[in-house]
């Protein structure tokens, strides 16, 4: 019997810019192993992937069970470690929807790419240090697909100070 195994490989990145759009700091994580088809789940620090996110990643393959898909990314400030356990961030500031698109890493359209930006315009005021960062299937509520937390981004909202997050996913055959 032959296996074939499947793997998800996962990439965070955010940019903090200053109100003329000059970048102030870049932040990209390493390529996290999600999953691995015929092995187990495996955490990398500061990736997550939650247990609730990979039970509705699993029903989103069939028609059947389907789901929503996980179009809202979400900034907070808590400093928890990420843990697969994890179903919210630890004190979400601001959740908004992404423009979705699939890009080529390796095969063509092999990963999932979500971008938003977080300004003032959405309602963020004064000052915040950015410590974390998760993907949604809900504008609210609904399941956390992942977490990531990092070392604390000083973002002064009423000088115009912006923040863009952007989430891969990328699908691949494993070795």
């Amino acid at each position: 019997m032959m296996r074939e195994e499947v793997k998800m490989i996962d990439e965070i990145s955010w940019i903090h810019r200053d109100k003329t759009g000059r970048i102030i700091k870049k932040y990209t994580s390493k390529h996290g192993l999600l999953y691995k088809l015929t092995v187990k789940l495996h955490l990398r620090k500061p990736n997550c992937l939650t247990n609730t996110g990979f039970a509705a990643l699993a029903g989103l393959i069939l028609v059947d069970i389907g789901g929503t898909a996980f179009d809202y990314l979400a900034i907070g400030t808590g400093t928890n470690v990420a843990a697969a356990a994890n179903t919210t961030l630890q004190t979400e500031i601001k959740r908004k929807t992404g423009t979705g698109t699939r890009v080529t890493t390796t095969v063509t359209n092999d990963t999932a790419q979500l971008v938003t930006t977080f300004s003032s315009a959405d309602g963020l005021s004064g000052t915040s240090s950015v410590t974390e960062v998760g993907e949604f299937n809900d504008p609210s509520a609904g399941t956390m697909l992942m977490r990531q937390i990092f070392t604390a981004e000083s973002l002064n909202w009423d000088a115009g100070d912006s923040f863009e997050v952007t989430v891969k996913v990328q699908c691949k055959q494993g070795t």
